[in-house]
């Protein structure tokens, strides 16, 4: 295996057009990126599958840490505690990054974000679309900024 520094190419390769590699290079740009898929984008991720919805401490009394503190409790020894912690930290940003994108996430009488309460967690920190189709949603405003971005 070559050793040595890395050095900046300029141009950034993601191997995958899921939601993990649309996301990421929409978080890149305006750095060119190319995206390889196996299939068009949007068509052959199992990204879209996705049902039910996605964890943030976005609730008054909610927190990170508690967020974190759950996962790691339902991981029974298996949740790696700084990645658990880290990305509780970052979920209710990226559920900011993905209203911006425009996806769809169900709203209460109030106009606010409908957040539910399920399995081991603490609070009601899962916000959905239209109940079970996060995972199509995200990907569908995934895929419209892709394509509309030039550097992508």
């Amino acid at each position: 295996m070559a050793q040595g520094n890395i050095v900046d190419a300029g141009d950034v390769l993601i191997v995958g057009a899921g939601l993990a590699g649309l996301f990421t290079a929409l978080k890149l740009s305006p750095r060119p990126v190319t995206v390889l898929a196996g299939a068009p984008i949007g068509d052959g991720a199992s990204s879209a599958w996705a049902q039910g919805g996605i964890a943030a401490a976005i609730e008054p009394g909610d927190t990170a840490e508690s967020h974190a503190a759950d996962t790691i409790a339902a991981g029974a020894g298996t949740v790696d505690e700084e990645a658990a912690l880290s990305i509780a930290r970052e979920a209710a940003t990226r559920i900011e990054d993905l209203l911006r994108l425009g996806v769809p996430f169900d709203r209460d009488i109030e106009g606010k974000l409908a957040v539910g309460r399920e399995a081991a967690h603490s609070h009601r920190r899962i916000v959905h679309v239209k109940g079970d189709q996060a995972g199509k949603a995200i990907m569908q405003a995934l895929v419209a900024a892709v394509r509309a971005c030039p550097s992508i």
